[in-house]
């Protein structure tokens, strides 16, 4: 029986992809009181800002509730034990948005872009070296280079060429399947002494199977989030991970019966401040997502202009998928819904 052999990093994030759930609207008190919460429970990093990172915040994307200069202070004062850390794509974010984080006292920066587009993110991990702070490559939508020519080796190669040493592999789409993970691990670890980190979504059901598959052929590092709260079907869900990995024979440092009460609390804490809690759960919708390889943050978006133009979201969503939108486009969402509804009024 195979066993995990090093020790996983858990990394919660709760506060930013869970923004996607609640179109941004985590506030100072939800940041606050979740990050007073899970600064005890022996998490290793926590993620705080708008859905899509750093800089994000914008009319056609989703406007945060916060400034991320704010939502990182609250945090920053809050976590004494837990690491801070942010979500960075080039275009969305600057590098006068990396100095302020910096400012804010943010300990990791995690920059990502879509796999297939992974170059740019060199003039933002060059700052972050030459700034001395902790910086991280993300493999975003990582399902658009999984090929037979194992193209993801390639762009593993180019972060590795930069110096980053650290590299998530994030499954924006919920995608993947316990043997492709299994496949991107070892492929990987075989070319690379890198640290290596695995961002589930549970589109296909499969979040747990996959981020269990991923720590033990050899990633040290593990994205969760309470209760699974996250974009679309939601991300691995942390009180069931860690549960899981304890079942396995995993001695971690986490407090389980700590995440527990969290998971219990969190829904009240966002109904207290009148947000709307949405229990991640995979639907249809989420299941045709995953199936063409959409971003799991456009759910939000295809529900609005889906109910906007009276349309079926199943429908919606094969409309998008032929079209193979990727994140950051989410303002053509609107232009492939209006044209759907006006093709089917002829």
């Amino acid at each position: 029986m195979l066993k995990i052999k090093k020790k996983i990093i858990i990394s919660d994030v709760t506060l930013r992809d869970g923004n996607h759930a609640v179109n941004h609207s985590i506030n100072e008190k939800v940041i606050q009181n979740y990050c007073a919460m899970i600064n005890e429970t022996g998490v290793n990093i926590i993620e705080v800002g708008h859905g899509n990172g750093l800089g994000a915040s914008s009319l056609s994307i989703g406007r945060s509730k916060l400034s991320d200069e704010k939502a990182l202070k609250i945090a920053r004062s809050v976590l004494k034990k837990t690491k801070l850390s942010i979500h960075s794509i080039p275009g969305f974010s600057r590098l006068d948005d990396l100095d302020k984080a910096i400012d804010c006292g943010v300990d990791i920066f995690r920059i990502g872009t879509n796999s297939t587009e992974i170059d740019t993110t060199f003039s933002q991990i060059e700052f972050c070296k030459k700034n001395k702070v902790e910086v991280w490559g993300v493999l975003m939508m990582a399902h658009l280079v999984y090929d037979k020519k194992k193209t993801y080796l390639e762009k593993i190669k180019f972060l590795y060429n930069l110096g980053v040493k650290t590299i998530v592999i994030m499954d924006s789409a919920g995608f993947f399947l316990p043997h492709d993970v299994k496949d991107i691990i070892l492929n990987i670890k075989k070319k690379f002494k890198i640290k290596l980190g695995f961002h589930g979504h549970n589109n296909f059901g499969s979040a747990i199977s996959n981020s269990i598959i991923a720590c033990l052929y050899g990633a040290e590092i593990v994205d969760v989030s309470i209760k699974g709260f996250g974009a679309g079907a939601g991300n691995t869900q942390m009180d069931v991970f860690l549960t899981v990995l304890e079942k396995i024979g995993y001695k971690g440092n986490v407090k389980l019966g700590e995440i527990y009460n969290i998971a219990k609390k969190f829904p009240k804490i966002l109904e207290k401040e009148k947000i709307k809690y949405s229990n991640p759960f995979s639907e249809p919708k989420n299941i045709m997502s995953a199936n063409y390889g959409l971003f799991s943050g456009f759910a939000s978006k295809v529900d609005y202009f889906s109910d906007k133009f009276k349309l079926d979201d199943i429908d919606a969503f094969k409309a998008i998928g032929a079209k193979r939108l990727v994140a950051g486009q989410e303002d053509l969402i609107f232009n492939i819904l209006y044209n759907l509804k006006k093709r089917k009024k002829t």
